[in-house]
């Protein structure tokens, strides 16, 4: 660890400290993640830090809305510090998602894996800093990539760039001690803040578009460096990805990438879902038989006769078995309404998506709720429990 990193960890470590006073006071916590409302409609991920340690761990896969008080929020953004020196492994961030802040994910040692959101437009300042991920793909927009924003993070092996990229901060590879290709999608060299931004990294690979593209990297005081950067036009894939798909549990299936390839995942409706270089991508398994396809990508070049169709099958859908309540009720869904039958005085009434978010909570006085069509909900009624389907 360098002198100047080790500065870093302990500014942030004496930031977090003085708000350690304060973390525990979110507004909501759903399905084990914290939030604080941040406008009349957005929240934002909050750090899940007391007793001296921040208590995220696992696999992250976060949600695009939460529910409280009779209001969907969007997650619209990731406090600075939420994730940092906690045990997360994987995290998939959602589309909503546009902020991420300073050090969001900094010191989180287990971190191998991440998926970030197509509307940011900026690595933040040591985002992963001194995280375990090994291949990283921004997403178009990004334009700035923040200082130490990567910063030894020793696994790392292959970068993504998109086009949109046209700055680079102080020591933003720092010390990536085991970077040695960069995909880079932007016709002009991006600007670099100073000639340390790749310190202690050794000789890398540099991907590009064609030969008016490599000259102008050649002519770059950076870029043009031999010893550091050795350039070369992109011609597609030189090693084929070998994808495959597997139930992931929790009404989630999973798809193994890897091979260190970045993915572009696209919807049911065609349009991009998400674009990731992480070893798994996570879909969710909604009320119908949803197909989403995977296509690997340079960034430059789709490589689209390598693509895989994966499906997310309804069947795959955890069934939930519960002891029969002694106030049998009926609870059933038609034309985008739930109906509640039977006596539900005294009881409550919550109800769920299948990925486990609360779009619901009130005492049971209504035997009918209008929701959202074309999806699957679970409902909760005092202790009977059903799952039905909308229309």
């Amino acid at each position: 660890m360098t002198m100047r990193r080790l500065t870093n960890i302990l500014l942030l470590t004496a930031l977090l400290v003085c708000c350690a006073g304060t973390s525990r006071a979110q507004d909501i916590l759903a399905n084990g993640i914290y939030y604080n409302i941040i406008s009349d409609t957005q929240v934002a991920v909050a750090p899940a830090y007391w007793d001296g340690m921040n208590h995220y761990e696992g696999s992250i896969i976060l949600p695009e809305r939460v529910y409280c008080d009779g209001v969907n929020y969007d997650v619209a953004a990731i406090a600075p510090r939420a994730f940092w020196q906690s045990g997360v492994t994987e995290v998939q961030i959602p589309n909503s998602v546009t902020i991420i802040g300073e050090a969001a994910f900094a010191d989180a040692e287990e971190l191998a894996n991440i998926t970030l959101p197509l509307g940011l437009t900026a690595v933040s300042r040591y985002m992963l800093a001194g995280t375990a991920v090994s291949n990283v793909v921004l997403p178009e927009g990004v334009t700035d990539i923040g200082t130490g924003a990567f910063e030894d993070c020793s696994y790392l092996h292959t970068m993504f760039l998109p086009a949109s990229l046209q700055r680079i901060g102080k020591r933003a590879f720092g010390y990536c001690i085991s970077l040695s290709e960069i995909y880079s999608d932007a016709s002009n060299p991006p600007l670099t803040m100073d000639d340390d931004t790749f310190e202690g990294c050794g000789t890398i690979q540099v991907m590009l578009a064609d030969d008016g593209t490599t000259r102008r990297y050649e002519n770059d005081g950076i870029w043009g460096d031999d010893e550091q950067f050795s350039l070369w036009v992109d011609e597609g894939l030189a090693v084929l990805p070998q994808m495959s798909q597997e139930d992931a549990g929790q009404n989630w299936t999973a798809l193994n990438l890897g091979g260190n390839l970045a993915y572009k995942i696209y919807g049911p409706d065609g349009y991009l879902t998400a674009i990731t270089a992480a070893d798994r991508y996570y879909l969710p398994i909604d009320a119908q038989h949803t197909e989403y396809l995977a296509v690997p990508t340079t960034l430059m070049y789709d490589e689209e006769g390598m693509q895989l169709v994966a499906a997310a099958e309804p069947a795959a859908i955890e069934e939930i078995v519960e002891p029969e309540p002694e106030n049998k009720l009926t609870i059933v869904g038609l034309d985008g309404t739930i109906y509640i039958q039977g006596d539900t005085h005294g009881l409550w009434t919550f109800i769920y998506d299948v990925y486990g978010n609360l779009w619901y909570e009130r005492p049971a006085v209504n035997n009918w709720i209008s929701l959202p069509g074309h999806r699957v909900y679970v409902v909760k009624v005092g202790d009977t429990i059903r799952k039905v389907f909308l229309n």
